[in-house]
């Protein structure tokens, strides 16, 4: 859990980060951005296992980028902090790869009208409306995170996942809802509010886990892409 004190040193070490990167803090989540939504827009317009494939493939390389710039932070905001969130950003990838080989997750847009809202607000929310929530909260450039960072990067697979309901990575399902709804919740109230978007998120997924229990956890689903919603 995040106390005030805590939050503003990871809130010092992205400025750090941001300083130590330059412009590259900047171009790096727009070509991360750009690659997410072009694989998408793609796969939503015809959806496949190949490209479900290349979406969790291109978000397993941004959160081994997400680890590593926790990681290269270690001097500054303390060894035991830095080296538990990269190698937890770290495991998240590893379940991305896995994701990829054994084909848990078809990528679609549901059928379900509200699981589509919220499916697209999220990914759209973590790319677009994250950083202007941060910005109406008042945490300006360097102070502030965007796409490719665990916060947002993890509000867009959410949404990825809702709406890839019924199958979907049970398990990095689960974890990243519940450690979004828990991280987030600590993280704005110890004074990065802008970091309830982030609760909502785990909240939203795990709400929808709960609804859909029995269609993602006890049903048994075909690998192809036609599985029924």
């Amino acid at each position: 859990m995040f106390n005030k004190e805590m939050t503003e040193q990871v809130l010092k070490g992205i400025v750090w980060l941001n300083g130590k990167m330059g412009i590259w803090s900047i171009i790096i989540p727009i070509i991360f951005a750009i690659v997410v939504l072009v694989l998408l827009f793609k796969n939503y317009r015809k959806p496949s296992l190949s490209n479900s494939r290349l979406i969790l493939s291109a978000y397993a390389v941004i959160y081994i980028f997400a680890g590593w710039t926790i990681f290269i932070g270690k001097d500054f905001m303390g060894h035991n902090f830095a080296l538990t969130g990269a190698f937890g950003l770290w495991f998240v990838a590893l379940f991305l790869m896995l994701d990829v080989i054994f084909k848990w997750t078809v990528v679609k847009l549901s059928d379900n009208i509200i699981l589509k809202i919220v499916s697209l607000f999220l990914i759209f929310g973590g790319i677009f409306l994250y950083p202007v929530i941060e910005v109406i909260f008042g945490f300006v450039y360097p102070r502030m995170v965007f796409f490719g960072a665990e916060c947002p990067t993890t509000i867009s697979l959410i949404g990825v996942f809702i709406g890839s309901i019924p199958k979907v990575n049970k398990p990095l399902f689960v974890i990243i809802s519940l450690n979004a709804m828990i991280t987030g919740t600590s993280f704005a109230v110890g004074g990065a509010t802008f970091d309830y978007f982030y609760a909502f998120a785990g909240i939203s997924g795990t709400i929808s886990m709960i609804i859909y229990f029995k269609k993602i956890f006890l049903t048994k689903h075909p690998k192809n892409i036609e599985s029924n919603s």
